[in-house]
């Protein structure tokens, strides 16, 4: 609802002022504001030189002194107010400041009613105006296709980078493909996967399918105690990891239990899996898996920043998010690139 001719004082939201500045007074057309909100669309600046198709000119470079730019900008900030039927005044331009080598920020304020309002223009690469929405100042302002997501960037991260005859694996060493998958018994697409696919995965004679521990110790509480007791008992029976690994994935639900709670249900894991209780309970008193875990999870952390698990590695090939059998067995017949 555009807002009335009056200048009485009124509350006015950081987002609501953007919504309505959305440089938009000055378009015809279709609306910029689509069903999803956080659509970024393109638009251009009607001041630059008109690109003929197959041209390639480069932008108007801002330079180092952008008041030629904050004046043809002022144009299209104060008609878009002007259409939009916002009471403003005392439009002034703030002090820009250079983010850094690709980003200058241009902020400037508006008093509405009573309230003053300082909104930052920020200008990337002196080409695209980050607004809501953002502008591509060299295309007219006329509204394009939203951007779409970025795709994921192909990572490769060797084998060696990490120590795998220290946690459970499956499959003979010389098997011609390597599945790693560092994963967290809170992760619910984790969870999801060893109860739909890592049977399948585990079972391929063709692969050896490495699990590492990677509990995101931050936001689920009981990860690092799940993954400290599997690992502790991969260390008392080797062979029992993965029957105690199945149940706790699929035959509880870690969330909130607390330490007293979570004794018990470990503890009929074991008798379960006919590990000694007395040797994994020293071994998470000591928190002896630990450095092995951690010593994993930041080499993967240093390669990929913060990624989320699942993340897999498919012959060296990163690749984060759920996968399912049929996908790992594809992406593993692609031919690798150097």
């Amino acid at each position: 609802m555009p807002f009335h001719a009056d200048l009485r004082p009124r509350k006015l939201s950081l987002n609501a002022l953007l919504t309505m500045m959305a440089f938009a007074g000055i378009l015809s057309g279709p609306s910029l504001f689509p069903e999803n909100p956080d659509n970024i669309v393109l638009a251009q600046d009607a001041s630059l030189p008109k690109k003929t198709p197959g041209s390639d000119t480069a932008p108007e470079p801002l330079g180092n002194d952008p008041a030629t730019f904050q004046a043809r900008l002022k144009k299209v900030i104060l008609e878009s107010l002007a259409r939009q039927r916002i009471p403003y005044k005392n439009f002034v331009w703030m002090a820009p400041k250079v983010v850094d080598s690709a980003i200058l920020a241009l902020p400037f304020s508006v008093d509405v009613g009573a309230q003053k309002i300082i909104l930052p223009v920020y200008v990337i690469n002196h080409r695209y105006l980050v607004t809501t929405p953002l502008l591509d100042i060299a295309r007219h302002y006329s509204v394009v296709p939203s951007i779409p997501p970025p795709q994921p960037i192909a990572l490769s991260l060797s084998s060696t980078e990490f120590d795998l005859d220290s946690f459970p694996s499956t499959g003979k060493k010389d098997a011609p493909h390597l599945v790693i998958l560092f994963g967290d018994e809170q992760c619910g697409p984790c969870r999801r996967w060893n109860r739909k696919e890592e049977e399948s995965v585990r079972k391929d004679p063709s692969i050896r399918f490495v699990y590492i521990p990677y509990p995101q110790v931050t936001i689920h509480r009981n990860a690092l105690p799940a993954a400290l007791f599997e690992m502790c008992a991969f260390e008392a029976k080797p062979a029992a990891f993965w029957t105690i690994h199945d149940q706790i994935d699929r035959r509880v639900e870690l969330k909130d239990i607390d330490k007293a709670g979570l004794t018990p249900i470990f503890s009929g894991f074991m008798l379960q899996a006919g590990v000694s209780t007395t040797a994994v309970k020293r071994c998470m008193d000591e928190s002896r898996p630990l450095p092995t875990i951690s010593k994993a999870g930041n080499t993967l952390a240093a390669k990929m920043g913060v990624p989320t698990p699942p993340v897999f590695i498919l012959d060296g090939q990163v690749r984060q998010g759920y996968l399912t059998y049929a996908e790992i067995k594809q992406a593993l017949s692609i031919p690798k690139t150097p």
